[in-house]
């Protein structure tokens, strides 16, 4: 689902790059070497009238589904202090800003509709502003239980509850979803045959963060549900055959260290890739600091999440890292 023009916006709120989106997702998501999702069970619903075109194809996706059912959404998201302190609306093409949220559809919406869906595995994915409210509030404590009594949900979010997401302008895809798209199209090099959420969700906030844009969130009991196959299983990544660092040398240059975490993780040795990036991330290694703080991210423990990315920037060694003993024990 997503809205690409907004009859009651300014031109500088239109979304051109959302019909991109749409049609390349529903793509990549037919091709075999991805998914393989027949063309019948692709519903795709650009520019809907109204919430219940919405309701309607997702109550039919619900009762048909089995396995896994997918919802994604791309547009404007937003709020109404007025009327839901913390609810998120997704802006259908009538909807306008502010105070036009009667003319959007209430995630709580689409979160009733999975709930009594049959399908095992349940997926969300949310590319709009403010869309990790649908992870703090909506999906939260015992309603987010709820939602998730048969097995498996996954939320995953372009943003935080307080952060928009981004439409960069000239681009042919939101930041976001042209983030997942690559990674789906692309695969992920020396990276499992297959691709569950968390994997997913890692590689995007590496790339996003990377590049200074907004940084997705996952949450749900669904982190290790497959969402699709690895394009890139089997390939060397080619700068994975360069020489490591010494464990101990976390002065060495940055790409080293990292080569070393990687070569560690391949070979299964986890707690040792875990305590090699602890004492990077503790001797001020940017990129071991941003994954440690997504991990924290996925935990739910977002308010230290943010403390460590201040404090690596504020703070000296020993303080951060005895913060990063402290929660990474």
């Amino acid at each position: 689902m997503g809205v690409s023009r907004y009859t009651r916006m300014t031109e500088d709120r239109q979304l051109p790059a959302v019909e991109n989106n749409l049609g390349r997702l529903a793509s990549l998501l037919g091709e075999e070497r991805i998914w393989g999702l027949p063309a019948e069970n692709c519903r795709v619903l650009h520019q809907p009238d109204d919430p219940d075109a919405v309701i309607e194809a997702l109550r039919e996706a619900a009762e048909q589904a089995e396995d896994t059912l997918l919802f994604y959404y791309a547009g404007h998201g937003l709020t109404d202090p007025l009327v839901d302190h913390g609810g998120l609306y997704l802006a259908l093409p009538r909807a306008y800003e502010p105070g036009g949220t009667h003319l959007a559809l209430h995630y709580n919406q689409v979160r009733a509709r999975l709930r009594v869906a049959t399908a095992v595995r349940r997926t969300v994915i949310l590319d709009c502003c403010w869309s990790g409210r649908a992870l703090e509030t909506t999906m939260g404590a015992e309603d987010f239980a709820a939602a998730t009594d048969i097995e498996s949900t996954t939320v995953l979010t372009a943003s935080a509850a307080t952060a928009t997401a981004l439409a960069p302008a000239g681009e042919q895809y939101t930041a976001f979803t042209g983030a997942l798209l690559g990674l789906l199209d692309q695969g992920i090099q020396d990276g499992p045959p297959l691709l569950d959420a968390h994997t997913l969700y890692r590689q995007l906030h590496l790339r996003l963060a990377g590049s200074g844009r907004p940084l997705p969130q996952l949450g749900g009991s669904g982190a290790e549900v497959v969402f699709a196959r690895n394009t890139a299983a089997g390939q060397r990544d080619p700068v994975s055959s360069a020489p490591v660092a010494d464990p101990v040398n976390v002065h060495a240059p940055g790409v080293l260290v990292r080569d070393h975490i990687r070569g560690l993780e391949r070979t299964g040795q986890y707690e040792g890739a875990k305590q090699a990036r602890l004492r990077a991330a503790e001797f001020g290694d940017e990129e071991s600091i941003r994954e440690l703080a997504a991990d924290l991210r996925y935990r739910g423990e977002y308010v230290q999440a943010e403390e460590l990315e201040r404090m690596a920037a504020t703070t000296s060694e020993g303080a951060l890292g005895e913060f990063l003993r402290r929660f990474h024990a």
